[in-house]
């Protein structure tokens, strides 16, 4: 029986993508789909909309899946009634493709409108084994009619060490037919047989939402049906972004999410207006026993209350990272707190010495001005600044905390922007040497010329890890290479000597274009929220591999590269 769960943020994107699966797939001739699919798409959308009706509810905080979700509630009102034929089974994908080359393929067929978007990778290596995980809108539009789970998520295996990868389509969505698997997956590994994930969670006959958690003992082969790991009620609460890390030393799990609360039971509601606050929070819950439970209630690292005296405030993006000696770090992006405005925003880091029961007070790393616009980057790519974090390993700085983000530190004037400039981003870089209390000035990692002669553009979206030999790789998405700031490459930037200096090398073969607003499963403006580089979490080897989303082919495909 799943516990009490909260609405996530992603579930928001998930809905959406379900109901646009369903919807797109109309045809004259077609019946109309059978009264338990319907029901179960009505059952989504007014979840969403008992969510979107709480007086303190703000659209313009959403992220991730809970934009794509109100969304999906949007269209599905003026969708259900469309005759829909239902989804074919999609042809078996090819087998193995090189590293460098897509592991996951094209699914035009499945629909032109829908169903074709994989983004958004985590990807866990242990010894020989890798997977990578993703937001998969081919599997949510082939499991919609499922009589179990739906799934919005994706995966690819390898057993060479990444060098070769099969694309495994979904794991198991749930067990009956209002459970979703709503996607933003996070994957992690104890040795080359045992792997675990977590993904953004619906379960509308329970009205619960929140994180499920998985397992496979055959080296990603088969995966368990999915549990809640953690859950808030789906009529107040949106959770998004949840983030797994795995304590080896200890064998102790933890998963970080955001939880977007409008129940007003937590920040009361404005004196004034009679609106409810909302209340922001990052929270944890831990696992002692690989997975099978976990802590009924979570710790809260910090939360704020949108109220009159802060009314841009919010916490957002989380990620974990374990410390050498079993420290639990988790590092975010925090916004409008103390009064602050809405360009107001801050990397900030909390750390726990006690297994995640109890975290001393959030240190601020540095302030970030937000990218583009503040919301989108030019082409209408979502944009935000969340960090990624990794531990020095190996004999080069052990135990070093490093923190990658975008900032938008080079404005230039625009009267079409809320801002009133846009932000042109750059990848920042801090370490930490004394278990994160005190932190170095942020360095630069991208090495391109910017200003005078030379183009502004976007770097942005960066994925951080340190290797067995204490080398760093920060993989992003990188405009250099063209004067207007439209087309993509992917570029990563390695470190010997602790961040200090960086060597930049270009992945892509060709560079790609923005690809937004195809898929109507995603929301107009969506190309991922991260990406992750990964390392051999047993140690057996050096090196990284750095998975992400490539629109080479005209829509967005998920390809695993050795930087």
């Amino acid at each position: 029986m799943l516990n009490r769960v909260s609405w996530p943020k992603e579930i928001s994107l998930t809905a959406m993508v379900i109901v646009v699966a369903l919807a797109t797939r109309v045809a004259s001739t077609s019946a109309q789909p059978s009264r338990p699919d319907v029901a179960r798409l009505d059952r989504i959308a007014n979840s969403v909309t008992r969510v979107e009706s709480k007086a303190g509810f703000d659209r313009g905080r959403l992220y991730g899946v809970s934009r794509n979700l109100t969304a999906f509630a949007d269209r599905w009102r003026a969708l259900r009634n469309r005759p829909i034929q239902a989804g074919a089974a999609e042809p078996a994908t090819s087998g193995v493709e090189a590293s460098g080359k897509p592991i996951s393929t094209p699914t035009l067929n499945l629909g032109r409108f829908a169903g074709f978007t994989q983004s958004q990778t985590s990807t866990a290596w242990c010894g020989s084994s890798v997977l990578t995980f993703f937001n998969d809108t081919g599997s949510e539009a082939r499991t919609i009619t499922a009589l179990a789970g739906i799934t919005a998520v994706g995966f690819a295996s390898s057993s060479n060490l990444g060098k070769g990868f099969a694309y495994q389509g979904a794991p198991p969505g749930g067990v009956n037919f209002d459970q979703t698997l709503l996607g933003s997956p996070t994957v992690a590994c104890l040795d080359q047989s045992r792997f675990f994930y977590s993904a953004i969670w619906l379960d509308t006959l329970n009205n619960i939402t929140g994180v499920a958690f998985a397992h496979s003992a055959d080296g990603g082969h088969t995966f368990s049906t999915p549990i809640v790991a953690a859950s808030k009620s789906a009529s107040t609460d949106f959770v998004d972004h949840a983030w797994l890390a795995i304590d080896r030393v200890h064998s102790t799990m933890y998963i970080a999410y955001a939880d977007l609360d409008y129940s007003g039971l937590a920040c009361g509601t404005d004196p004034n207006t009679g609106s409810t606050i909302p209340r922001y929070a990052i929270e944890l819950v831990v696992s002692t026993d690989a997975g099978a439970t976990w802590s009924a209630g979570p710790t809260i690292i910090e939360q704020v209350c949108a109220d009159a005296a802060d009314p841009w405030a919010t916490v957002m993006g989380p990620q974990v990272a374990i410390g050498l000696a079993g420290e639990v770090y988790v590092a975010f992006e925090a916004a409008g707190e103390d009064g602050g405005g809405i360009t107001s925003r801050q990397i900030k880091i909390a750390r726990s010495n006690d297994s995640g029961v109890t975290f001393a007070p959030a240190v601020v790393v540095a302030p970030v001005n937000p990218v583009g616009d503040g919301a989108d980057l030019q082409g209408f790519v979502r944009s935000n600044e969340f960090p990624g974090i990794a531990i020095g390993r190996g004999k080069k700085n052990p135990g070093f905390v490093y923190l990658a983000w975008n900032d938008g530190d080079n404005s230039v004037p625009d009267s079409f922007t809320t801002l009133g400039t846009y932000n042109f981003a750059d990848i920042r870089m801090s370490v930490s040497q004394d278990a994160g209390n005190t932190w170095q000035a942020p360095v630069r990692v991208n090495n391109n010329a910017k200003g005078g002669a030379a183009p502004l553009t976007d770097q942005f979206e960066p994925a951080i890890a340190t290797d067995k030999t204490g080398t760093i790789a920060i993989c992003f998405y990188d405009r250099r290479r063209d004067v207007n700031n439209f087309k993509i490459d992917r570029e990563c930037a390695k470190s010997a000597n602790g961040g200090t200096t960086w060597v930049n090398r270009k992945l892509t073969a060709a560079s790609f274009p923005t690809e937004v607003g195809q898929d109507l499963l995603v929301a107009p403006d969506y190309m991922g929220d991260f990406d992750t580089v990964a390392t051999d979490s047993t140690g057996a080897h050096a090196g990284f591999l750095d998975a992400f989303a490539n629109n080479g082919a005209g829509n967005p495909n998920v390809m695993v590269d050795q930087p």
